[in-house]
């Protein structure tokens, strides 16, 4: 997957299917996230704050289970994802 559209594409429906009680599509999904997030920290964080890194990706992990009921079905799930991400590593 090269964009967001092509991300989006992949994990919206994941994220559909884990709302109506998927599991499998839910550990799917929790997987390609914490991949994903990896990345994004990665570009973000300064070479001092690098090992970091992994606990921003839990600490944005466990904010999206918890807050997945908040997500608008008829919104792009990676502009949501990308915000709890952000205020995450604003928080930190």
């Amino acid at each position: 997957m090269s964009g967001i559209s092509d991300m989006e594409a992949h994990l919206r429906p994941l994220m559909l299917k884990s709302l109506d009680g998927d599991a499998a599509a839910y550990r799917t999904l929790l997987e390609a996230v914490r991949r994903h997030l990896k990345l994004y920290y990665s570009r973000r964080l300064t070479p001092a704050l690098a090992a970091n890194g992994d606990d921003l990706v839990q600490e944005t992990l466990m904010a999206l289970h918890t807050r997945r009921m908040t997500y608008d079905r008829s919104q792009p799930f990676t502009a949501w994802l990308h915000a709890i991400a952000r205020y995450k590593l604003i928080d930190h």
